[in-house]
C-alpha cells in the first residue's frame, strides 16, 4: 500500500504519478532502504516527484520479508524494488521527465556496501535508468532511511 509522506493512503499510484508529473521538467527519484529486526527485514521504497523551484510530491510503500542475512542479497533486493517501480512508472511520465534510481551504497572502500557498487549500478543502468549512489542518493540514504527507521515500531507489531 502506498502512502504520502504525511501518512495519507494513496489508492491509485498511477493517478498520483500522472497528476504529480504533469507539466514541464519533472524529475522522478526512486530509492529503497532496508532495516533488519529480529527475524524480519523491512524495505521502504520512496518515490519523489520534483518540480524544480516549485516543490514536489512524495510517496512510500513498505514491504516486510523474512530476514535476509546476506548484505549483497539485501542490497540487490533494495535496488530491484526501485528498478521494478521505475519500469512500472516510466511509461506514465512525460518524455522529458528524468528518472533516477537512488542506490544506498557507499563507494568509500571502508564500507562493506562498496564491494557491490558496480553490480548495483549495473542493475539500474541495464534497465535504462540513471543510477545515483551516495552521497547523492538522498531518496534511499536519507528519505527511505528515515521512514524505515520510523516505521520500525510497526514492524515489531507484524512480528508479534
Amino acid at each position: 500500500m502506498w502512502r504520502t509522506i504525511t501518512g495519507d493512503r494513496i489508492d491509485d499510484l498511477t493517478a498520483f504519478v500522472r497528476a504529480a508529473s504533469a507539466g514541464e521538467k519533472r524529475a522522478l527519484h526512486i530509492g529503497t532502504d532496508s532495516l533488519q529486526r529480529g527475524r524480519m527485514t523491512q524495505f521502504v521504497t520512496v518515490l519523489a516527484i520534483l518540480n524544480p523551484g516549485k516543490g514536489g510530491r512524495a510517496a512510500y510503500r513498505r514491504e516486510v520479508r523474512p530476514r535476509i542475512d546476506s548484505l549483497r542479497e539485501r542490497l540487490m533486493r533494495e535496488v530491484w524494488l526501485s528498478v521494478d517501480l521505475g519500469l512500472e512508472l516510466a511509461p506514465l511520465l512525460p518524455k522529458d521527465a528524468e528518472l533516477q534510481i537512488h542506490i544506498d551504497a557507499n563507494p568509500v572502500p571502508k564500507h562493506r556496501s562498496s564491494r557491490y557498487i558496480h553490480e548495483l549500478v549495473g542493475m539500474a543502468v541495464s534497465q535504462g535508468f540513471r543510477a545515483v549512489i551516495k552521497p547523492d542518493a538522498w531518496a534511499a540514504s536519507r528519505t527511505a532511511d528515515r521512514l524505515v527507521r520510523g516505521l520500525a515500531g510497526e514492524l515489531r507489531a507484524v512480528v508479534a
